[in-house]
């Protein structure tokens, strides 16, 4: 694997900002090089690397006298870096030691450690077979921990394995489109593909005859009334698939998002689907408006825990304490929707999470402060094809192991109707 060095430098760039997306980090690296490294590689080594670390710690910790201290995390990053090689990419050990080793070498700081370096690789290789590893030692402990509080052992489990898994490309079809063979229909206008790859050079991109969108993120816009011809308010609304989905249900479409950054990623989506709604570039909660709207769809800013197999770096960027700044943001997020829903109206609350308390709880607590406002529960009459996903109180609830082969992204939905 070529570009060793910049990939090792991206990944120590990320963990010393640890505030920064990949992403994000991945697009800086590629505006300001001149590189031979793909994209794709790029991708893919990253995501690897982020997604399998906790449990490549395990091995190393396994594998050494004392623990690498947090201070020689470049030198713990190199192993990582290492094993991605080794057992996702599957290269030859003796070019894949001698590299590395030989990188540990140029550095000032972590010359001294390049034998250590070799002989931990050396014992990984050799000792790997033999080590056991539990699931719940393969994400931070907080996460895994509220994962089994609300679903017990068994789920925590199943949502952990899932959300580790690479995921598959879906894509919503507005128009006809003449994909190849890789592609399957799952449901009624959704492809899936088992392996994304560059999604510009997929046919019908450019005719913007679909977009990018997970099943679960399908689900939320299909659980209105008919909403063709029908004036919607889209809150939060970036990246804009929902968006786009309604407007192609035939819904006149408002959009309200904050960050002029994703409003200019939905401007060139909506350009080149030749949609053209009415976009607001203001904060929610800064925002009036001087009518009310029969059909709100608000999708609130949350942990994301629902889309960790897309997003590994998560693992990272999330930690518990931020769990109730979130909860704080989607109840004012609640409450300002209630203010710009009309009487007979339906909102519907989502989040691409499966905590709890961002959920289901956060949608109980809503309810018993107002009282005009209740569930129309989700029936099995009604979408027969959302079966498994109904919770008991007529909820929606994804987990990342449903939908196989492939899975899905981890959603909360609920249906709310004010009745005065």
């Amino acid at each position: 694997m070529e570009n060793r060095k910049d990939l090792i430098a991206l990944i120590n760039k990320f963990f010393d900002k640890k505030v920064v997306n990949i992403d994000d980090l991945i697009d800086d690296y590629y505006l300001r090089n001149e590189t031979n490294l793909k994209r794709s590689e790029c991708i893919l080594v990253m995501n690897s690397f982020l997604r399998y670390a906790y449990e490549f710690d395990q091995i190393i910790d396994k594998c050494t006298i004392k623990k690498i201290s947090k201070n020689n995390l470049i030198i713990k990053n190199i192993l990582r870096m290492a094993m991605v090689e080794l057992y996702i990419l599957q290269r030859p050990s003796y070019a894949v030691i001698d590299s590395w080793v030989e990188i540990s070498k140029q550095k000032k700081r972590t010359k001294p450690f390049s034998s250590f370096v070799n002989a931990v690789l050396r014992k990984i290789i050799s000792e790997k077979s033999k080590i056991k590893i539990s699931t719940q030692q393969k994400i931070p402990q907080w996460l895994w921990m509220s994962w089994k509080q609300d679903y017990g052992v068994d789920v925590a489990n199943k949502i952990t394995e899932a959300s580790l898994t690479e995921p598959p490309l879906d894509i919503y079809c507005h128009k006809k489109t003449n994909l190849d063979n890789q592609f399957i229909e799952i449901e009624k206008n959704i492809f899936r593909k088992s392996k994304a790859g560059f999604v510009e050079d997929i046919e019908g991109f450019e005719k913007g005859q679909w977009w990018v969108q997970d099943i679960s993120a399908s689900i939320p816009a299909k659980l209105f009334s008919n909403i063709k011809d029908q004036k919607v308010l889209d809150l939060c609304s970036a990246p804009g698939g929902k968006a786009m989905q309604m407007i192609s249900m035939g819904a006149k479409v408002t959009c309200v998002e904050s960050s002029k950054q994703r409003v200019q990623l939905m401007k060139n989506n909506f350009t080149r689907l030749k949609f053209n709604p009415e976009i607001i570039n203001k904060d929610i909660l800064d925002w009036t408006s001087t009518k009310t709207f029969k059909y709100i769809l608000l999708d609130a800013p949350c942990s994301a825990t629902g889309t960790i197999r897309k997003h590994p770096d998560l693992i990272f960027l999330k930690n518990k304490n931020e769990l109730g700044k979130y909860i704080k943001t989607q109840q004012t997020l609640l409450e300002k929707a209630l203010s710009l829903l009309s009487t007979q109206g339906q909102l519907i609350y989502c989040v691409c999470s499966v905590q709890k308390n961002e959920g289901v709880k956060q949608i109980d607590h809503f309810l018993k402060k107002y009282k005009n406002i209740r569930r129309e529960p989700v029936k099995k009459s009604e979408f027969t094809q959302f079966e498994k996903y109904i919770t008991k109180d007529g909820d929606i609830q994804t987990f990342p192991y449903m939908k196989k082969p492939g899975g899905m992204d981890g959603f909360f939905i609920s249906r709310l109707y004010k009745e005065y």
